[in-house]
């Protein structure tokens, strides 16, 4: 997560519009959306990477930052594979979303996310 946060506090769309894109991706052939945050939300994603938060407090910011940039389908989609003890989906598996999601509004993605 280190510099997503710098780059995404920075990235602007090409005519100088401040506004990010959402973010479309699948989730084991399910369309989600995670939504263009506002510069509130991206100063909170700022908070949830700095170094000096424990490793409980980046993980709950995580998870807030899903709660509120997820449009409402896949937000259902998300709690309910990440909260049942039977499905594979964990929070490794969010991080890769909430990278992939980063680089995206960063306007620098690496490449396809995991095939999980």
């Amino acid at each position: 997560m280190r510099e997503f946060t710098t780059s995404a506090k920075v990235a602007r769309k090409a005519d100088g519009d401040k506004k990010l894109p959402d973010v479309p991706f699948k989730l084991d052939g399910v369309e989600m959306v995670c939504r263009a945050p506002k510069e509130a939300q991206l100063a909170y994603l700022m908070a949830a990477a700095s170094s000096n938060r424990t490793e409980a407090d980046q993980v709950a910011a995580v998870l807030d930052f899903f709660e509120q940039t997820l449009d409402p389908p896949s937000l259902v989609v998300f709690r309910k594979r990440l909260l049942s003890t039977e499905d594979s989906f964990d929070f490794t598996d969010a991080m890769g979303i909430f990278q992939h999601v980063c680089e995206e509004w960063s306007g620098r993605p690496t490449g396809s996310g995991s095939a999980s």
